[in-house]
């Protein structure tokens, strides 16, 4: 009976001992509190850009021609693909600016949700492939940007002239999609925009959509020819951040 209480001793001495207190997997560590990101200068409402395109050397902000097939100045192949995975205000802001070499091209035509006399900028375009199936009359498309950041693809060019309207239409340029960077720059540089801007505020309360008043509308519409026409003017809006 001895040798088995010795081991019962034993074996009661090895159950006693304690196990180290393991980590609530609910409660952060100070290392990972600390690697929450922080908001950018885009609006919430816009997903970030996926990492691997923002990081790429091929897409800062273009300032020169990168394609002049079909006799137009378009930004690089891998920004327009960037570009057009989804609405870019601030980009489309920049890119339109007085002065920058892109092509820009006004619509012969109503297109879908494109307005006759739009103008858009060149972004890139399609021949028709040898032996491919012709399309249309054959002359080629063009991939397009328009003012509120989006793209239209696939344009067929006799849709598209380069010759300027007396008064070209925009796609209507969104604020509320705007950077904190870029409205204040507006605001800053421009007494027709900020004169604009109080009273968009003044008259919409804050509404960014829905069902607003005619007031609101109007200033609205006031808010977005005074960028339009500031841009068109020489003005000049910084190119979003990362680029």
């Amino acid at each position: 009976m001895r040798p088995l209480l010795a081991v019962s001793l034993v074996v009661l001495a090895a159950c006693g001992g304690s196990t180290p207190a393991q980590p609530d997997p609910a409660t952060p560590t100070a290392a990972s509190a600390s690697a929450t990101p922080t908001a950018g200068d885009y609006p919430a409402a816009d997903p970030p850009a996926p990492p691997a395109a923002a990081s790429g050397p091929s897409l800062a902000f273009p300032r020169a021609c990168a394609d002049q097939s079909a006799d137009v100045c378009s930004p690089p192949s891998a920004f327009v693909d960037y570009l057009c995975t989804k609405s870019h205000q601030d980009i489309a802001l920049a890119l339109f600016a007085s002065g920058t070499p892109f092509t820009r091209m006004y619509l012969r035509g109503k297109l879908d949700e494109l307005a006759w006399d739009e103008e858009v900028l060149a972004l890139r375009f399609h021949g028709v492939p040898k032996g491919g199936i012709q399309v249309g009359s054959g002359a080629g498309s063009y991939d397009v940007l328009r003012w509120d950041g989006t793209c239209s693809m696939a344009v067929e060019a006799d849709m598209l002239t380069k010759n300027k309207p007396g008064r070209p239409k925009t796609a209507k340029v969104k604020w509320h999609r705007l950077g904190d960077k870029t409205q204040t720059a507006l605001i800053a540089s421009s007494d027709a925009v900020k004169r604009a801007y109080k009273k968009r505020g003044a008259e919409c309360q804050g509404a960014m959509s829905g069902d607003v008043s005619a007031s609101c509308e109007k200033a609205d519409g006031a808010l977005v020819d005074a960028i339009v026409d500031y841009m068109r003017g020489g003005g000049r809006v910084p190119p979003p951040d990362g680029m």
